[in-house]
């Protein structure tokens, strides 16, 4: 059995609820993702868990996010967000709890209504830091099959203690020879234009923080605000839309916020993360 058939064989399995993509940078994770997807949406509905918040196709940037493919995969444009995790940050670094716990949550989600699911993942897998990320986020989803994208050994410190464990099943593939490298400047004008587009037609209004609750990613509130991107959250605890803090009058408990959340949308909570939305 090549490679090829050992690979279409393990996504189509029964066993096989969910599948991750693994790989650095430029590796072609994603457009692996978008080929299992158009198979197993052929066959059925498939969910994808996007869980790359730096440069998330499904959800703005800084959130991780599932959607649904059905019929065969149209393009990452066409994928409604059904579900966003907001974790204040557009990458792991410094921000893995919210990170991994909006991971376990969104696929609690999105199994529930998918037999199938693609989970595509950061491109954070060098150093103690990418390993220790990765393994915790393979012990916490478990998923039944690992797709790992390496171009020579770069995953074998990650995915070498799974070798005798019955689940996940790891198969090794190389990266496609039609990848680009996008490299620093390509990922940070795409996620410029993912902000842009998020935000277009935004109104700018304020946010008693006295009415809500306030909750903060990272730091308690005592660094500037100002630029800052937060989220609202619903009574239910589920994240509904972003927003950019463009003056903070913390004295009074006021926040200037430029956002396109609807006129008169109920909300319980504020998240306000670290990151910044640069346009």
């Amino acid at each position: 059995m090549d490679l090829e058939e050992r690979i279409t064989k393990a996504l189509l399995s029964p066993s096989s609820k969910s599948i991750m993509l693994l790989g650095g940078p430029d590796t072609g994770k994603t457009a692996f993702a978008a080929i299992a997807l158009d198979l197993l949406s052929e066959k059925g509905r498939a969910g994808v868990l996007d869980l790359d918040m730096g440069q998330s196709h499904i959800g703005p940037p800084s959130t991780i996010a599932w959607g649904v493919v059905e019929g065969g995969f149209k393009g990452w444009e066409k994928i409604k967000a059904e579900g966003l995790y907001f974790t204040g940050a557009l990458s792991p670094p410094g921000n893995m709890l919210p990170s991994l716990t909006g991971a376990k949550l969104l696929m609690e989600s999105t199994q529930a209504k998918c037999p199938k699911l693609i989970i595509d993942t950061t491109g954070l897998v060098t150093g103690p830091i990418g390993r220790l990320y990765k393994q915790y986020k393979i012990d916490l989803l478990r998923p039944d099959v690992v797709l790992a994208v390496q171009k020579n050994d770069e995953l074998e410190h990650i995915i070498s203690p799974y070798a005798l464990m019955k689940s996940p099943v790891i198969i090794r593939l190389k990266p496609s020879a039609l990848t680009k490298i996008k490299g620093i400047p390509v990922r940070a004008g795409f996620r410029a234009e993912r902000f842009r587009a998020y935000f277009e037609g935004s109104r700018v209004f304020e946010v008693d923080m006295n009415k809500c609750g306030v909750r903060y990613t990272r730091d308690g509130g005592d660094e500037e605000l100002e630029g800052r991107l937060l989220s609202f959250r619903d009574h239910t605890g589920s994240d509904i839309c972003l927003g950019v803090i463009e003056k903070a009058a913390l004295d009074k408990g006021l926040l200037t916020v430029r956002s396109p959340l609807k006129p008169g949308t109920e909300y319980a909570c504020i998240i306000i993360g670290r990151a910044t939305a640069v346009f």
